[in-house]
């Protein structure tokens, strides 16, 4: 399973910042805005990783573009580490990003390529828990490491450039995954059919974007806005409410969301994906509830709801969305890449608006008054997507 560890560490390295974010902006003086864009803009680079590495899934082997994108994870950890201005930041985020992308891209293809071969539903699972472990561990950690240092920047970053270092150690100790037989007159896939595409008919409509991927897109998206808040300005929101400034505590309340949402989605895969839609929206709705309350009050049982709620919200919503995208790609193995990307794409752009729209509305505005006013729009969304007929779509 070094492609599981590997896209987890990537992962729990790209979100150790969650809670490093007040510090730099306490260090260096910036606005919510930029502490919002040193957050989403690694946003920027995921994309067109994940376009990219699923666009070269059919001519490099996933374990080589997982090498290469976790080389680069570990120089932009080291930037960050020592990055003196907010424009560094923002630049290393970007690196990160890119790295994500294509180990993300890379890892799906792989673990839905894997011999023997998984059952569908055990395949999402694994790709839906590469998030949500690594981006609990990631504040978790980075939080733990800041504090024994003094609320130190530096030394969280470098612990998880050492495990990433690691990872890469692990890549190059094993195999590699194959890529897809080609014809050799065609330059084809071999599980294409006579229309030039793997495993389509020749009637079928050839737009790139299968009907309902947008759908089951923005059903994983709404979940991530509301994560987005948590891993942005959660932890300073949260802070000055309770009146608490330990970042392995804030970080801890965080890690709550993806821990429960791990939990979920592993006890929970066996729900219906209609069902597990609806359950999804209605605890997101219930978290965005339950997290005004806590701002308003400050109370600290209020905070731990808020978390588990968004967590059990997040893990059904994100597991019904990865197991709608699993029944188009399950038809289409060799679309696995490109499909995946454009899932992924879609559903971080939600995040990275979202959060950036918090942080200019913040500085217009304050941050508290803000975030309520965009939770009130994501559950909006989330009613609209409750009340939706929205089901897996056709290609």
């Amino acid at each position: 399973m070094t492609s599981f560890l590997t896209v987890v560490v990537c992962f729990a390295a790209t979100t150790a910042p969650t809670v490093l974010y007040s510090v730099w902006r306490a260090q260096m003086g910036f606005s919510a805005t930029v502490q919002t864009v040193v957050f989403a803009v690694y946003v920027a680079g995921l994309v067109p990783g994940l376009v990219v590495a699923g666009a070269l899934l059919h001519r490099l082997s996933p374990r080589w573009l997982m090498t290469a994108g976790t080389a680069v994870s570990v120089a932009a950890a080291l930037v960050l580490a020592v990055a003196p201005v907010a424009a560094v930041l923002v630049l290393a985020r970007v690196v990160q990003g890119v790295a994500l992308g294509v180990v993300m891209a890379a890892s799906s293809a792989a673990l839905y390529r894997g011999a023997p071969p998984r059952p569908r539903e055990f395949t999402a699972l694994l790709i839906t828990l590469t998030a949500a472990i690594g981006a609990s561990a990631g504040p978790v950690g980075a939080g733990v490491l800041a504090d024994v240092t003094g609320r130190g920047t530096t030394v969280p970053m470098l612990g998880w450039a050492v495990l990433l270092a690691g990872c890469l150690v692990l890549l190059g100790a094993h195999g590699s995954t194959p890529v897809p037989a080609r014809d050799t007159e065609t330059g084809r896939d071999t599980a294409e059919d006579g229309a030039g595409r793997p495993g389509l008919s020749p009637g079928a409509d050839r737009h790139p974007v299968p009907r309902g991927l947008v759908m089951i897109s923005l059903t994983a998206g709404l979940s991530w806005g509301v994560v987005g808040i948590y891993q942005s300005v959660g932890p300073g929101l949260i802070g000055q409410a309770l009146g608490v400034d330990s970042l392995t505590v804030l970080g801890a309340i965080v890690a709550i969301v993806l821990t429960v949402g791990g939990i979920v989605q592993i006890a929970t895969r066996r729900v219906p994906v209609p069902r597990s839609r609806r359950l999804g929206m209605g605890f997101l709705l219930l978290a965005i509830m339950t997290f005004a309350a806590m701002l308003l009050t400050g109370n600290l049982a209020l905070a731990l709801v808020a978390a588990l709620c968004a967590g059990v919200g997040h893990g059904f919503t994100y597991l019904s969305a990865t197991h709608e995208i699993g029944e188009l790609i399950r038809r289409h193995p060799h679309r696995a890449g490109a499909w995946m990307s454009a899932y992924f794409a879609i559903a971080y752009l939600c995040l990275a608006v979202l959060t950036v729209a918090l942080g200019v509305l913040g500085d217009i505005w304050d941050l508290t008054s803000s975030a309520l006013a965009l939770m009130g729009a994501i559950a909006v969304g989330c009613l609209a997507m409750l009340f939706s007929g929205n089901r897996p779509g056709s290609p």
